[in-house]
């Protein structure tokens, strides 16, 4: 499985990790449980932050999902849109985070975990999605509350989340901290940044004035 923002439909919309298919394998030691009835996130404590791994996310979860592990990492971004990805990924499972970058003097700082109807959120805000594939299931999370801290930007992006996710299919909340340490950046293809920039600039994308839900 390979996440990736190339594709406009993905770009636009910044909420589901994964556009393409399932893979073939499925997450190995991967427990991920489904609850009956729904359970929301105010009868879930947040888990602490894992230690951290330079290189790799590393998450805790709480909830009916068991979302525990560590995924080698990287990072990619575009200078215009101002845009940064941290991507987590192995066969069967994929984690994205989604930063819309304030000005670069201002980046060490806490993103928003914020929904929009349509375009990218108003800067700093974030984004972060989580799938996760079985041999008979699969699970789609969306972020809808919390925040990411950026305390490392360079070369290479270190920093922390803490959020309530919500699996798409189920409307089951679970909790997720997590951290992700000297994690390095390089730039996303040009064609992708152009993606992003057409997508931004349609006329119902909303722009920097849409509505939009923190």
């Amino acid at each position: 499985m390979r996440i990736t923002l190339g594709v406009v439909a993905c770009t636009a919309a910044f909420a589901v990790v994964a556009c393409r298919g399932k893979p073939e394998q499925q997450v190995a030691n991967q427990d991920v449980l489904e609850g009956e009835d729904r359970v929301a996130a105010d009868s879930i404590a947040m888990p602490g932050y894992p230690e951290a791994h330079r290189g790799y996310l590393v998450a805790r979860s709480a909830g009916v999902y068991t979302l525990d592990g560590e995924w080698q990492a990287h990072a990619a971004s575009c200078d215009d849109p101002p845009v940064l990805q941290v991507l987590a990924e192995q066969p069967g499972f994929g984690a994205l985070i989604l930063l819309q970058m304030p000005p670069s003097a201002e980046r060490l700082t806490r993103y928003p975990i914020t929904i929009v109807d349509s375009g990218v959120p108003v800067a700093p805000a974030a984004q972060i999605g989580v799938q996760v594939f079985q041999d008979r299931n699969s699970y789609a999370f969306q972020g809808l509350s919390g925040d990411v801290e950026i305390y490392g930007f360079a070369n290479r992006v270190s920093g922390r989340f803490a959020v309530t996710l919500r699996e798409i299919r189920t409307d089951n909340e679970a909790k997720l901290a997590g951290v992700f340490d000297g994690i390095p950046i390089e730039p996303l293809p040009e064609e992708m940044c152009r993606a992003m920039r057409e997508s931004l600039a349609a006329p119902d994308s909303g722009g920097q004035g849409l509505e939009q839900r923190q």
